[in-house]
């Protein structure tokens, strides 16, 4: 049998070999086929120096990411995407709604206008400074896991790593 799919979508540093980045792959591997995504790179702005990523991204960056992921035609189940990458994975779900999106610390999404049709998790940092407003989730219908004494980096605690995963593992029914 098959795995399904999920993709991971870097934030802003692009892939990362740190630890936190492959505690996320240790838990889901057995599960799923995983392809890592580095942001930047699907961006097209993986050469600028880190000043000016930022602005790249916010400029043009996040949709040509977004187009460039639906042009792989990866087509995974599951989308995990970290701050500008679930950003770059809700772009793509509003065209390509057949993945379920699992997005931490996307606060990028504060400036969207509608949702995708595909199922949405989001985690934020109770903590979070640029996240979006409690108006704006009442607006799109949306109930964010709002994850205590965290801010904008809680996507590399261990017990946040832990929360996340075993929520794809139970909605994908490999936990009961």
């Amino acid at each position: 049998m098959n795995k399904p799919k999920l993709a991971i979508l870097s934030d802003i540093y692009g892939n990362s070999k740190e630890h936190w980045m492959k505690e996320y792959v240790r838990i889901l591997s057995p599960f799923f086929e995983i392809t890592q995504l580095d942001s930047r790179e699907l961006a097209d702005i993986h050469l600028l120096p880190q000043s000016q990523v930022h602005g790249g991204f916010v400029q043009g960056g996040i949709e040509r990411a977004a187009q460039n992921l639906i042009s792989k035609d990866i087509q995974p189940k599951v989308i995990l995407g970290f701050s500008v990458g679930g950003t770059i994975a809700w772009k793509y779900a509003l065209s390509q709604s057949q993945s379920s999106l699992y997005l931490i610390s996307a606060t990028r999404l504060r400036n969207e206008t509608s949702k995708p049709s595909s199922p949405i998790n989001l985690f934020f940092g109770e903590l979070e400074k640029n996240g979006p407003s409690s108006s704006w989730f009442k607006k799109l219908e949306l109930n964010p896991e709002i994850i205590n004494d965290e801010g904008h980096e809680c996507c590399k605690h261990q017990s946040v790593v832990e929360k996340v995963c075993q929520q794809i593992l139970e909605d994908f029914q490999f936990l009961g």
